[in-house]
């Protein structure tokens, strides 16, 4: 089964700088790559192998596999939507069940869930954290 579209929404700099890899060619077959992965252990080989070729990310690569990631969870959750804007990080919809609120609390303390919308958001600073949104009802949803 092909994985579902899911949009992730960051005003981050994500993308693979010349300085980095070179080739426009191999730019686009890794953004190809990137965006074929459809399990996070493909993702980690993919990444290890990216770093093997050409040395530790850089921060904007680093982003693009962050948000590949995020999308890959997105999907496994159902939710069709990450954004992250203004220090505060939305995923939706989502419907969620008491426990798997109360297991996403004792994550994240400040989170917030709009039933009219089906959205949980969240205060955050970085992409990292607004990526952890993902993380954290993944492992909610498994506790629950």
């Amino acid at each position: 089964a092909a994985v579902r579209p899911v949009r992730v929404d960051a005003r981050v700099d994500a993308y693979i700088p010349a300085s980095y890899v070179a080739s426009e060619a191999l730019k686009i077959d890794l953004h190809r790559r990137l965006a074929l992965v459809e399990h996070d252990d493909e993702l980690r080989e993919l990444r290890a192998g990216v770093e093997d070729r050409y040395g530790p990310l850089p921060e904007p690569v680093d982003n693009l596999f962050s948000i590949q990631d995020a999308k890959l969870k997105l999907a496994l959750i159902g939710a069709d939507y990450l954004v992250y804007r203004g220090g505060r990080a939305t995923v939706g919809p989502l419907a969620l069940g008491s426990d798997e609120l109360r297991a996403l609390r004792a994550v994240a303390d400040t989170l917030v869930y709009t039933q009219a919308k089906r959205e949980v958001s969240l205060r955050t600073d970085d992409l990292k954290g607004a990526l952890g949104l993902a993380d954290a009802i993944v492992a909610a949803r498994s506790a629950a």
